[in-house]
């Protein structure tokens, strides 16, 4: 396996599942660093946190799991969090979001230089996203947004929307995406897998029969999987497998990835 240079910026919160009474560290930025970092290669997350315990949290699970904290800031807001519940039959609702120190963040110049280093940069909900993509930091790099937080409206390399597990509705959120001049566009389906399409080739993969523990994070591992097994091998049809396979994973913990978590 080759080892690349992957980066994740944007937001991450602690996760605190309110039926459960426990919290754990989390977020789409943080989620896709760390789920790089655990598929064996160097990976740098750039975001930012409270000064404060949970911010203090935070940095030390991301070190522990190999990700370069460098460039995470500490800012005077609040580390942010997000309140979660779950049904009795295990269905998740976010309940409330308090963004703090991770929405006021944007990478200072010093950290946009480092990241015209790395070979894939990932953006979860980073406000002023766009100003970065047409940065000198977005030429030497190839680029991936979470749409379904981040809404970015100009086009990147790689674009992953998340609709639910209807076809139709995928299939329009599709072409929508392409139509914005992504060139390559992934929709995940849920249990029932993703679809991606470059506008010319298209390609689908069928979820892993499972019985989920939770779904917070999977999308998450998803886009670090398929990340990881594309830039490696440039191979859409494994990718989608690989993203698969860890989504899957991860849905047999609580939270975007192993670990202890606190009691609320």
């Amino acid at each position: 396996m080759t080892r690349l240079r992957l980066a994740a910026a944007g937001d991450n919160c602690i996760d605190r599942f309110l039926t459960r009474k426990i919290a754990r560290v989390g977020g789409n930025g943080l989620n896709v660093a760390v789920n790089f970092a655990l598929a064996g290669h160097g990976s740098a997350y750039f975001g930012a946190v409270g000064d404060d315990a949970d911010g203090r949290w935070t940095r030390a699970e991301l070190k522990a799991r190999g990700v370069d904290v460098d460039h995470l800031e500490i800012r005077p807001e609040p580390t942010a969090y997000t309140d979660i519940a779950h049904t009795p039959e295990g269905d998740r609702r976010f309940l409330f979001e308090e963004f703090g120190a991770s929405g006021a963040y944007f990478p200072s110049d010093e950290a946009v230089e480092t990241l015209g280093t790395m070979q894939h940069l990932h953006l979860g909900l980073l406000h002023g996203s766009e100003t970065l993509v047409a940065s000198p930091a977005g030429g030497g790099m190839t680029i991936s947004v979470d749409c379904a937080v981040n809404p970015l409206p100009v086009p990147v390399d790689v674009a992953f929307g998340s609709v639910g597990e209807d076809l139709a509705a995928a299939l329009s959120e599709r072409d929508r995406l392409l139509a914005i001049g992504h060139r390559l566009v992934i929709v995940t389906r849920g249990a029932d897998g993703a679809i991606a399409s470059d506008g010319q080739s298209s390609w689908s993969v069928a979820g892993k029969p499972i019985r989920p523990v939770d779904t917070t994070g999977a999308g998450d591992s998803f886009i670090a999987g398929f990340i990881a097994c594309w830039k490696e091998t440039g191979d859409v049809a494994a990718a989608l497998d690989a993203g698969t396979e860890r989504a899957a994973e991860t849905c047999m913990t609580l939270g975007g990835f192993a670990q202890d978590g606190r009691a609320l």
